[in-house]
């Protein structure tokens, strides 16, 4: 590793990884990027100015001058992308979820350096309002949850306004159900405030058009050793979309996270209020945190986090609700 910024390679440019990776990564004075790569040549034009472009992922991570990669691929090819990364003695911050299944994770815990050198992007628990609502949690101003009400509503059906989006999310119905492939991020949030896997998962799904090859809303009711439930839906794909929310109730009080912004407030028993303004956009908050935790663990050679396990809890989680709502994994290992 050279005395100079960290040198990361960005593997793939969708839509995350130009919307978000890319910002967060100018953003950041301790990184350059100086190379990029993606299957689809098109995409490569999208690359900062100075990064070397390729479509072959496998000179990339044989080149020395690449400290670290950025997967931000597609969940199908994820999995394989960590474990070659890894392999080739790379630092890793990849996208969630880690796989389509925990089943294919498999590869990746056994590569070297999986529980040192890999981080996974459950972006969202690095937002500091999912910090205070943990503080809340734990020092019994909020006590220990009752219920949690989760719900991620994404992409509204709107194939005339957005032709590529809605295409892109039709092709992830065939491969992935919604709460696999957005619902890890409340599985992660559920796990990070809880700390325990729920004792038992029931799940429902509903196919809002009979066209989608799957479900395209997914929900489960998870219940907890000591009876508490968490209740988590994600709807895709309906004309208009439900009101998303994150409420967490106590026996000390109510704290409602308000998903599209992560504004804070908190209601006590005790008549005390808190209001918690973001501090900016939330997806460039989260990316930005992200990132710079991720270098912090590079440059100190310490294990970052969320690493390995917490990718392979949240994805567990989700796919225990999959099964239980009837959608399971769509694509065989």
């Amino acid at each position: 590793m050279s005395d100079g910024p960290l040198r990361i390679a960005l593997i793939g440019l969708g839509d995350i990884a130009v919307r978000a990776h890319l910002p967060a990564l100018a953003a950041e004075q301790r990184v350059s990027v100086v190379a990029v790569a993606d299957a689809d040549e098109e995409r490569l034009a999208a690359a900062p100015a100075g990064a070397r472009r390729t479509t072959d992922v496998s000179s990339l991570l044989a080149d020395p001058e690449v400290d670290a990669v950025v997967i931000a691929t597609p969940p199908s090819a994820t999995a394989g992308l960590v474990r070659d990364a890894l392999e080739a003695g790379k630092w890793v911050l990849a996208e969630k979820p880690l796989g389509l299944s925990v089943a294919e994770t498999s590869g990746v815990r056994a590569a070297p350096g999986a529980g040192e050198r890999l981080q996974i992007g459950l972006t969202y628990r690095h937002h500091p309002a999912v910090d205070r609502l943990r503080e809340l949690i734990a020092s019994g101003a909020l006590g220990r949850p009752l219920l949690i009400q989760a719900a991620i509503c994404d992409e509204p059906a709107n194939p005339e306004q957005d032709p590529r989006g809605y295409a892109r999310r039709l092709r992830s119905l065939e491969r992935i159900p919604p709460v696999v492939s957005d619902g890890v991020h409340a599985c992660d949030r559920i796990n990070y405030l809880l700390g325990e896997p729920p004792v038992d998962v029931s799940g429902w799904s509903v196919r809002t058009d009979p066209a989608f090859a799957t479900a395209n809303v997914n929900g489960g009711v998870l219940t907890y050793a000591d009876g508490t439930v968490a209740r988590l839906e994600v709807v895709w794909l309906t004309p208009v979309l439900p009101t998303p929310q994150f409420v967490v109730t106590g026996p000390g009080g109510l704290a409602t996270l308000e998903p599209p912004t992560f504004r804070l407030t908190v209601e006590l028993a005790d008549g005390t209020t808190e209001t918690h303004e973001p501090p900016g956009d939330k997806t460039e908050v989260c990316f930005a945190l992200q990132l710079g935790r991720f270098v912090d663990a590079v440059l100190s050679g310490t294990p970052p986090v969320p690493g390995l396990e917490e990718a392979i809890a949240s994805l567990e989680l989700a796919e225990r609700i999959a099964r239980a709502a009837g959608v399971g994994r769509l694509v065989p290992a």
